[in-house]
């Protein structure tokens, strides 16, 4: 089984791209990112690109049996507005395309809590557009993963984020486990589920909540 998974750079997709690798049933993992991983791996093949719009361009050499989308910014980190949406939105529905040229038996992506195309706030609202589009492509199996605040070792400094992990991880070891996942997702968790779900690509759409990663 040949998986292909892009946002294998960040926080959950270097997870991921590792627990693929160790897995005996995938066969060949295609990475798609834009810098190396610098992992020697005889199953792994980069594709790099230098910028995200050139994915169509590429179809060819990402073939896969099942897809992961990974990918995700933030404004700050994007520059503005218009970036933010080129890569959370265009480049990831782009990605959805290429796997359903493909006829790819599954498409797992990460989008966030609170996606919602209509919502007030822009974040929320591009999540939310992003997961409509990539639903009406008719997927044979799509499933959308909504985590809460992903915790984990991260390469870049966020600085909200960091100031939301040191209050709400501690509250979070006072509730129950249930609520405990509506707040906080640890990334490597959420890498698993990604990966037992790609790979048993249940028919269907399906939306899986924080309080269920």
């Amino acid at each position: 089984m040949i998986a292909t998974l892009i946002g294998s750079t960040g926080l959950t997709g270097s997870f991921l791209v590792r627990q693929l690798l160790a897995d005996s049933a995938i066969t060949k993992v295609i990475s798609v990112s834009r810098t190396s991983l610098n992992i020697s791996n005889a199953k792994l093949t980069e594709v790099l690109v230098c910028e995200l719009a050139d994915l169509p361009s590429i179809a060819s050499k990402i073939r896969g049996d099942i897809y992961f989308c990974c990918l995700g910014t933030t404004i700050k980190a994007a520059g503005s507005k218009e970036n933010f949406e080129k890569v959370d939105h265009v480049a990831i529905v782009a990605f959805a395309k290429v796997a359903k040229a493909h006829e790819a038996k599954s498409f797992t992506l990460v989008s966030s809590m609170g996606a919602n195309a209509g919502s007030m706030f822009f974040y929320n609202q591009v999540k939310g557009r992003t997961e409509d589009d990539v639903k009406a492509l008719g997927l044979r199996s799509l499933i959308i993963f909504r985590p809460a605040l992903l915790v984990g070792p991260r390469r870049e400094f966020r600085l909200a984020e960091r100031i939301a992990t040191k209050i709400l991880v501690p509250l979070s070891q006072l509730l129950p486990a249930r609520t405990q996942k509506s707040l906080i997702t640890e990334a490597e968790t959420l890498a698993t589920r990604m990966l037992a779900q790609g790979k048993a690509a249940p028919v269907g759409v399906h939306v899986i909540l924080a309080k269920d990663i």
